[in-house]
């Protein structure tokens, strides 16, 4: 049997990542605001498709108490009942902060390495990364 630990660890390692359709990430830009499309990476110039990786979902529901988790998913669920009272300071829209503040430092921390890499390989493929992120290409 698995442990919470070891699973999280096994989606951390295996850079597992959810992919959110292009249609669904406007729907939640709509109703959440921008902050949804710097939840990980977006595929602006190709189908719109915003990709998270798994181990930061649970890290940011880590972050959350459990009513609050609850709380967001009914919310993310629920296309129109909660639209009038939608802000930042909904249990969505705590959610949708962990993990837009959670890619941004680990977008900082990846630029970071790169402007102190020594080895030429690993600042090349640090490079690659940064760029793909930032230009799609």
């Amino acid at each position: 049997m698995t442990t919470f630990l070891q699973f999280l660890e096994e989606l951390e390692q295996n850079r597992l990542r959810v992919v959110i359709p292009g249609e669904e990430v406007e729907r939640l830009a709509e109703r959440f605001g921008s902050a949804v499309r710097s939840m990980g990476w977006w595929n602006k110039g190709g189908d719109g498709s915003l990709e998270i990786p798994m181990g930061n979902i649970t890290e940011a529901a880590r972050a959350l108490d459990n009513r609050v988790l609850r709380e967001a998913v009914e919310q993310l669920k629920s296309p129109e009942q909660f639209t009038d009272m939608l802000t930042r300071s909904t249990a969505a829209g705590q959610l949708i902060e962990a993990l837009s503040k959670l890619y941004l430092q680990q977008f900082q921390r990846r630029v970071e390495r790169y402007q102190e890499a020594s080895d030429p390989m690993e600042a090349e493929r640090l490079r690659r990364e940064i760029s793909q992120e930032l230009f799609g290409a």
